[in-house]
């Protein structure tokens, strides 16, 4: 059965608090961090276990404990149903994203009513890893690893600093507009803590410590003068700074997604509908590019512009 023309909905949203390297989060194991979002996600919108679909979860490590499979292992952990699927995706940064996408065209294609879907990722644990071919040793916590040559002659086998650094100057983009844009963004991240906006979305969490989080702990308010300061990320750049690029963490975010028949049979008030999606990709040198392309084409298919939208996050 096709419910293509069937609305397809949000019921709700959880995530922990971001956990910095080696912080909050880091004594917990990331197929725990899964398991604790999924019950208490389904606990406080009245989902039953028994009618959950599947579990779609994006992770790009996928070394150490991440393995084989987390949705399966998580989805074991959480009493899910043995009969509902699992699935684990990995599209490096935009794993997450595509694992929701996943959901939404299985049930836009009829395969269910009811899903979770969302990514996870604890760059804390990541392992060391060793080649058993020719033992190299690799930190699998970013980056690129055993690296096939015959890469190297298709396109060079940049870091993700390295590709921003590229757009920078590609783009024109100075430092001190991607410092002012930090700066911002920085800003704003404090007004909406102040004014609790993401509380009902943040599961709080207690470190070894026993403290509680119920915030991002990687959240800094840094000043214009000290971002402009901060030490360039890539030898020889001129753009990219730890104060204006993405920071490595820990964390867990999901979407519980339910077809307009669930919706309608359950009462349910989602948070929001589905109204379009899209997938893109571009040269690997210009990665980020892709987030442009795809949103242009989700955009298009439901004839929007950027300036109709009141409401933008980019992940």
């Amino acid at each position: 059965m096709n419910n293509k023309n069937q609305t397809i909905y949000i019921i709700d949203a959880l995530r922990t608090p971001v956990g910095k390297l080696h912080g909050a989060l880091s004594h917990i194991r990331p197929d725990d961090l899964v398991s604790m979002v999924i019950n208490d996600l389904t606990y406080k919108n009245a989902i039953n276990k028994k009618e959950v679909d599947g579990l779609i979860l994006g992770c790009a490590n996928q070394a150490g404990e991440d393995n084989r499979n987390i949705a399966r292992m998580a989805s074991l952990l959480s009493e899910l149903p043995y009969t509902s699927t699992a699935t684990t995706i990995n599209s490096l940064c935009s794993s997450g994203m595509e694992a929701i996408l996943g959901a939404i065209k299985n049930i836009a294609l009829g395969d269910g009513d009811l899903y979770l879907a969302g990514g996870v990722e604890s760059m804390s644990r990541s392992p060391i890893i060793t080649s058993k071919v020719d033992q190299t040793t690799v930190d699998s916590l970013i980056g690129w690893r055993f690296v096939n040559p015959k890469i190297h002659a298709v396109c060079p086998p940049l870091s993700m600093a390295e590709t921003a650094e590229l757009l920078a100057t590609n783009y024109s983009i100075s430092r001190k507009e991607q410092d002012t844009y930090a700066y911002q963004s920085r800003q704003k991240y404090q007004v909406a803590l102040e004014n609790a906006i993401w509380s009902a979305e943040i599961l709080p969490i207690e470190d070894q410590k026993k403290k509680l989080w119920q915030s991002d702990e990687q959240h800094r308010l840094l000043s214009l003068d000290l971002l402009t300061k901060l030490p360039k990320l890539v030898p020889n750049g001129k753009y990219i700074s730890a104060g204006n690029a993405a920071r490595i963490g820990d964390g867990v975010a999901l979407v519980a997604l339910a077809s307009g028949k669930y919706i309608k049979k359950h009462n349910i008030r989602p948070i929001a509908k589905v109204k379009s999606w899209a997938s893109a990709s571009c040269h690997p040198s210009e990665m980020s590019l892709s987030a442009v392309v795809a949103t242009q084409k989700a955009l298009n298919k439901v004839a929007l512009q950027a300036q109709d939208l009141d409401w933008v996050e980019m992940s």
